[in-house]
């Protein structure tokens, strides 16, 4: 009998509510019950599963919702990428805004003399999800496209498919802060189509890492 058999009507709740992506305080109001009978019945699903941890009994169920309908494996692989695209796309648009609505960022008052924190960079980028106008120092856009760089490898490491579609997900802030991060060395956000050149990421990269243009108002940046 599959795993996901054993589980009770409770139980499916609970991870149906978890697979949204949502917490355990939401996925106890949602039922109506209390946080303690969540990890109750969380910890006997990881049991039944045989996981450790959530990402894992994430990851696990939704493999076995998708092969539990006998998809082929080239149908299972695309469902399976979308879903999680989705999911990712979601939940990192919805924390954006949270971040906003929470935390109000300017970038702007962040100079090259009071450089961003690893945390603070990651935090202004995610809550400019998708904005291209304005500056972004080199503090913001190189501690992002560290955090980028060391999720897409961890994901990676677990499987090809998280990994390609966590760079899917997070692909639009990432060139977002790009094209920050050129308007403020003074230069053209149309210098990241050499990305798609052989070669070409060490040209972008090197004007990514040149000092800002300070001498030149917001208004008077390249487009």
């Amino acid at each position: 009998m599959a795993q996901s058999d054993n589980l009770s009507s409770r139980e499916w709740q609970v991870a149906n509510l978890l697979l949204e992506g949502k917490s355990n305080k939401l996925i106890a109001s949602s039922l109506g019950i209390s946080e303690s009978t969540v990890e109750f019945h969380l910890k006997n699903i990881y049991a039944k599963f045989q996981v450790s941890s959530r990402m894992e009994l994430v990851i696990k169920l939704g493999q076995s919702t998708v092969a539990g309908k006998g998809e082929i494996a080239e149908n299972r692989d695309w469902l399976n990428l979308r879903n999680w695209a989705a999911s990712l796309r979601e939940i990192v648009s919805k924390f954006s805004e949270e971040l906003k609505m929470a935390n109000e960022i300017n970038s702007n008052t962040h100079s090259e003399a009071s450089p961003l924190t690893f945390y603070e960079s990651i935090r202004v980028c995610l809550a400019k999800y998708a904005e291209f106008n304005g500056r972004a120092s080199r503090s913001e856009f190189w501690w992002f496209t560290l955090f980028v760089t060391l999720v897409a490898s961890a994901l990676t490491y677990l499987s090809e498919t998280l990994g390609s579609v966590f760079l899917i997900a997070i692909l639009l802030p990432l060139l977002a802060a790009g094209t920050r991060r050129l308007r403020d060395s003074g230069k053209s956000a149309w210098w990241q189509l050499f990305l798609l050149a052989p070669g070409g990421i060490v040209i972008v990269g090197v004007l990514w890492a040149l000092p800002p243009a300070s001498s030149l108002p917001d208004e008077a940046l390249p487009a």
